[in-house]
């Protein structure tokens, strides 16, 4: 296992619990990553700071927190799950998060996959934007989860664009219950499962921008959300803001694929092309949707042409969906809809599909 400079990843583990550290090799082993085992504590505080991870067994929770050593990221209390308590108590003075085992196993799988770079969990991460204006991508974003789900596929939708107007309106779910990115601001690390706790429709969970306070995630509020989603749902799609902050960047950093939306005119073409110089190469595999409306001024194999970009799909203008997004219908609910026909071409984006399942 690699991190992504190239160099061998590393976690360490403090613990002389043989019983402890059995499990704990097995976290290891199964993400493939290279444990250094540390039997007590006394060899830990040359490594605190640049192992990618730190486990800290209860058993010496007590001789690292006396060492008052900084407060990093990425380091986990780790013991039985009979000793949660204990473990909890020690959170606090370690400055590390508890892993409880053999309960806590997946937890501690992924959150160590995370910290050294190897990504875990078999939900594809798929993002969206537009070249311009009126270009589609909201809509196409949530055309994308609803056709998804119709497949039977676990979907969430999250929306990364603060000044959007909150995109649970395209589904109809503004009023439905649940969390907005209010609530997770401040989430940092690993959550849990997010189903059952942002709002749900037509089978896609949805996370949302408010309307009525700030909501502008950070990076790392966006990193523990896509870390999640990816472990518990089969697609994810983000739908992006054309001007890029971190947040969105790191949407990029862990996406599988972007799509470009873009309208059949040449303005759409002259903004495609400023925007993906703005991405650079931090956008992976690309392709692009085009929306053609009635008077078109190109037709979208030359937008394709135009951009650089593999041709996934086209969609003619099609009144109906203006007037379905201000009654809440979702889009592409209609699967023989032309924007149906078009999310599912994306969905069977060979590029999409190109990395294995975990």
């Amino acid at each position: 296992m690699t991190d992504r400079s190239g160099s061998r990843s590393c976690a360490v583990v403090v613990t002389a619990d043989e019983e402890l550290l059995d499990q704990v090799l097995a976290v290891a082993a199964a993400v493939d990553v290279e444990l250094e085992v540390l039997p007590d504590a006394g060899a830990v505080r040359s490594r605190w700071v640049r192992a990618a991870a730190v486990l800290v067994g209860i058993d010496q929770a007590s001789a690292v927190a006396a060492m008052m050593l900084p407060r990093r990221a990425e380091a986990y209390v780790v013991g039985p799950d009979h000793a949660r308590d204990l473990l909890h108590a020690w959170s606090v003075p370690l400055g590390a998060a508890v892993a409880s085992l053999p309960s806590g196993v997946g937890w501690l799988t992924g959150a160590v996959a995370d910290a050294v770079g190897s990504r875990i969990g078999g939900g594809r991460l798929l993002a969206v934007v537009g070249a311009s204006g009126g270009a589609g991508a909201s809509t196409c974003a949530a055309g994308l989860v609803v056709t998804a789900a119709l497949r039977a596929q676990r979907c969430l939708l999250v929306d990364a664009d603060p000044l959007g107007g909150g995109i649970d309106l395209l589904l109809g779910a503004e009023r439905a219950p649940g969390w907005r990115w209010p609530r997770l601001i401040a989430a940092r690390g690993h959550l849990g499962d997010l189903a059952g706790q942002v709002p749900r429709v037509d089978g896609v969970d949805v996370l949302s921008m408010a309307r009525t306070e700030s909501s502008d995630p950070g990076p790392d509020a966006m990193k523990a959300v896509l870390i999640s989603a990816t472990r518990s749902h089969d697609l994810v799609v983000v739908d992006l803001p054309r001007t890029l902050g971190p947040a969105g960047r790191e949407v990029l950093r862990r996406a599988d694929a972007l799509v470009l939306t873009a309208v059949a005119d040449l303005r759409s073409i002259a903004a495609g092309t400023r925007l993906l110089e703005q991405l650079g190469d931090v956008s992976g595999t690309t392709g692009l949707v085009v929306r053609v409306p009635r008077r078109r001024t190109v037709g979208p194999e030359t937008v394709a042409e135009g951009l650089g970009l593999p041709l996934l799909a086209w969609v003619a203008d099609d009144p109906s969906l203006r007037a379905g997004a201000e009654r809440g219908d979702p889009p592409a609910r209609m699967s023989r809809s032309a924007l149906g026909r078009a999310c599912r071409a994306v969905l069977d984006w060979p590029e999409l599909n190109a990395r294995p399942a975990a």
